[in-house]
């Protein structure tokens, strides 16, 4: 059976690089086996004369340039391994496709969650490829990672992202509407749509829809938003 690089390796790879960068520059049985390697690779793997003719031997002096240098060269190798177009920058150093990434803080808001929500997704696998960032590390989840529903449907970070702007541009185009009204107004079409308020229909079912499960996120948005806009009134 033909060995392949799945979307979930990619981007276990691709959060790791820093990492292994380090274990390769610090922890094999010596520096001149980590050395040779370096070479080899940076021979080896296509597309990447541009970067071997930045290179000489005295980024092997210091060891922060020599990991960096391997991050840049792990980075290029893992592009070309799963056949991701590769660019040139103004360096001249090889450069993987521009992949937006985000924090947990970013997503709780675009997924309208807590943040102790999206690390919960995180350590249930919700976030395919991603792991718990270690002490002292911060989680950064690129937009191309597969989230899983509760139901099992799967999207992209990049089309929560995308559906989050759209509405949002939409709540602008309303600006004539206070928030309120705005929040209000949308429950309602829900409440339409589902002939109900939320506690007795989508919020008493146990098994969703993937487009009930969609439904049900914006839906409680909206509810959180509308209870907000009441405490402001009576303020």
């Amino acid at each position: 059976m033909d060995m392949g690089i799945t979307r979930v390796e990619k981007n276990i790879f691709s959060q790791n690089t820093d990492e292994i960068a380090s274990e390769l520059v610090q922890s094999l049985s010596n520096a001149d086996n980590s050395i040779l390697l370096f070479k080899v690779l940076a021979l080896a793997v296509k597309n990447n004369a541009e970067f071997v003719r930045s290179l000489d031997e005295s980024i092997f002096e210091d060891a922060d340039i020599f990991r960096e240098k391997y991050v840049t060269l792990l980075k290029h190798a893992l592009s070309q391994a799963v056949d991701v177009p590769t660019g040139i920058t103004d360096s001249g150093v090889p450069s993987t496709r521009d992949v937006h990434s985000y924090t947990p803080k970013e997503l709780s808001v675009f997924f309208g969650v807590s943040i102790t929500t999206i690390f919960n997704w995180i350590d249930q696998g919700r976030f395919m490829g991603i792991q718990r960032a270690g002490s002292n590390k911060h989680n950064l989840i690129p937009d191309d990672t597969t989230y899983v529903y509760g139901s099992g449907k799967r999207t992209t970070i990049k089309e929560i992202v995308t559906m989050w702007k759209k509405e949002e541009a939409e709540h602008q185009s309303t600006i004539e509407v206070s928030d309120l009204d705005y929040h209000t107004g949308q429950i309602a079409l829900y409440e339409d749509k589902y002939k109900g308020e939320f506690e007795r229909t989508l919020g008493t079912k146990l098994n969703l829809t993937p487009e009930e499960e969609t439904d049900a996120q914006v839906w409680k948005h909206h509810l959180g938003r509308q209870r907000l806009g009441f405490k402001d009134t009576e303020k």
